[in-house]
């Protein structure tokens, strides 16, 4: 009996790991960013002409429930915005490393895959940031206290999609940044990252 029990024992543990294991998708996505910021001083706003880049993201899916998925990811994302300001034409480019975690809603399409919804926090570290104006670039590193960009943010992510039975996934997403990413050397100065953005993926 102890024998036989031992044996259950394994065997109930490797069935759990294979179960558990089979919940969990690994994925990557790529695509456009189409990104802007939101810049206010004094009491006023403004925001600049959206500036195209790109991004790219590797994640994890983990099913909670066959409706309900949590996925962590890490990738690069491409922020800023161009502007056209008395004559003077340019644009702020930056280049972050993204930390989503996203809480995601699936529901299942007949015969196609499922539809997802979902949002969730996201951390981020810049990596490179470049200005050019009137087509050159300058040699400062925006990360940096003469730059005046600081190089953490954070933010929130909402977005949906579809998942398709064979894997391939399209995603739409909007990144709300929260914090102020201005070095702020001039008093009330607040900049705030705002990025939407469409990709392709596969989940496997």
């Amino acid at each position: 009996t102890i024998i036989m029990k031992k044996i259950l024992f394994t065997a109930t543990l490797l069935i759990s790991s294979t179960l558990l294991f089979s919940q969990t998708k690994f994925g990557l996505k790529a695509g456009v960013n189409f990104a802007n910021q939101q810049v206010s001083t004094q009491g006023i706003s403004a925001s600049f002409s959206s500036l195209t880049s790109f991004h790219f993201m590797g994640l994890v899916d983990y099913s909670i429930s066959p409706a309900f998925s949590i996925q962590p990811g890490l990738g690069i994302s491409g922020k800023g915005f161009k502007f056209d300001v008395e004559d003077v034409t340019g644009k702020i480019n930056l280049m972050y490393l993204d930390i989503p975690i996203n809480a995601v809603a699936k529901f299942p399409i007949k015969s196609l895959g499922k539809f997802f919804i979902g949002a969730g926090p996201y951390a981020a570290i810049g990596i490179s940031g470049k200005g050019t104006a009137d087509g050159e670039e300058d040699s400062d590193d925006l990360f940096s206290e003469e730059g005046g960009y600081k190089r953490g943010d954070f933010g929130m992510n909402f977005l949906g999609g579809l998942e398709f039975k064979n894997g391939i996934t399209f995603n739409a997403n909007y990144g709300l940044g929260l914090s102020n990413v201005a070095v702020n050397n001039e008093e009330d100065l607040s900049i705030k990252n705002k990025v939407f953005s469409i990709s392709l993926g596969f989940l496997f």
